[in-house]
């Protein structure tokens, strides 16, 4: 028997008896299996896939604050929550205290590190808010599915699980990602050990503008695109930090929205637990406290900028444009050539038809007034006065 076997959760045979009735009728199954469809492991995998899923899973029940299973035990399996809420704890650094990293409703999914071998101890504890219903699936049963009827989204799954799980025992490479650059390598081990391995599923959101957040992301493997005002900005890919700002700053807003756009496997550093470690490695904090200032001048120019460009569209330019800030401004069928050399012919030639009349010579004036013959003042035009 596999030993993580015996440390499944425990059903009631009455329980079970009666769901395994249930699945019998066509339409319950294939009802169930588009349910699991909604399910972020089990999105755009085939029909005959998820069915066999759902003859594997059974059901457990769960009473208020009874306990999934707890922080470091092993297993291999994963539960799915048909009804109720799950609640995820952990401890602090110092282990003084628990702290919640979050809520599993309907449709979410708990243990799933340990159904592709990433790790087989659990990283937080997990326990049931309220009166729950979880569908069981263990991992040699997820492999016997996915090997008779799994689809290319399956397949990647399984695989992409596989080599994350190399990368999940590889403690050198964390301590050589480039966002760590010149840290203390003593810090660096003390953050792996803290930081949370979790999961993420394509189109799942990593963090979403506007909202707050106390977690700070690692990306270790997998791909994401960030958005701004629904904007794509760009993708990144294993190897950055995401969220730092709302965890270094005092600011807990997100500026951006990330998204993934694979299976994704990343470290997750909770606020509490960066800023207890940071007291500890006074040299690495002044390093942070630099970074943070330098990330935040840069952002604060770019918004400035943002609005600067915003102002000069609603208001117009304060400062005089190029030719080719016309173009851009305008278009590429913009003819500026052909506009000046318009503007020249029309004042070359309102200068030749503006001829003014000669005004007469004061000389014939005396001081007792006009000299006879001398044009009087009433007799001058209007044009040379």
């Amino acid at each position: 028997m596999d030993p993580f076997e015996q440390r499944l959760p425990p059903f009631n045979a009455q329980y079970t008896a009666r769901w395994k009735e249930k699945i019998e009728d066509p339409q319950t199954k294939l009802q169930l299996a588009k349910l699991l469809a909604k399910t972020s492991i089990f999105t755009d995998t085939i029909e005959a896939f998820r069915l066999a899923i759902v003859d594997a899973i059974l059901p457990v029940q769960y009473n208020p604050a009874q306990i999934v299973y707890d922080n470091d035990e092993e297993g291999d399996w994963i539960a799915i929550v048909l009804s109720g809420r799950l609640e995820r704890r952990r401890s602090t650094v110092d282990k003084s205290i628990q702290i919640s990293v979050g809520e599993v409703g309907p449709g979410g999914i708990v243990g799933d590190l340990g159904l592709f071998g990433i790790n087989p101890c659990r990283s937080f504890k997990v326990l049931s808010s309220i009166s729950s219903v979880l569908l069981i699936l263990t991992k040699s049963q997820f492999e016997r599915a996915v090997k008779n009827y799994g689809g290319p989204v399956s397949l990647s799954l399984f695989t992409d699980g596989e080599r994350m799980r190399d990368l999940m025992l590889d403690v050198e490479s964390f301590v050589e990602l480039r966002c760590f650059r010149n840290m203390d390598r003593d810090f660096i081990l003390a953050l792996r050990q803290t930081a949370e391995p979790r999961l993420y599923y394509p189109n799942q959101v990593l963090m979403k503008e506007g909202a707050e957040g106390k977690e700070m992301y690692i990306l270790r493997a997998g791909e994401v695109k960030i958005e701004k005002k629904r904007v794509l900005v760009g993708k990144v890919g294993a190897g950055v930090t995401l969220g730092e700002m709302a965890v270094l700053g005092s600011d807990k807003r997100r500026n951006a929205t990330v998204t993934c756009t694979s299976l994704c496997f990343v470290r997750v550093v909770q606020s509490d637990d960066f800023h207890l470690l940071l007291k500890q490695f006074p040299n690495t904090k002044r390093q942070t406290d630099h970074a943070y200032v330098t990330r935040l001048v840069s952002m604060e120019m770019q918004s400035a900028g943002e609005d600067l460009k915003k102002l000069d569209r609603f208001y117009g330019s304060a400062t005089p444009r190029t030719d080719a800030d016309m173009v851009e401004l305008c278009g590429a069928t913009l003819n500026l050539e052909g506009k000046k050399k318009r503007l020249e012919m029309a004042k070359g030639e309102a200068q030749r038809n503006i001829i003014l009349p000669r005004i007469a010579s004061p000389r014939g004036l005396s001081p007792r007034g006009f000299q006879r013959g001398t044009p009087q003042l009433a007799e001058i035009p209007f044009s040379t006065m």
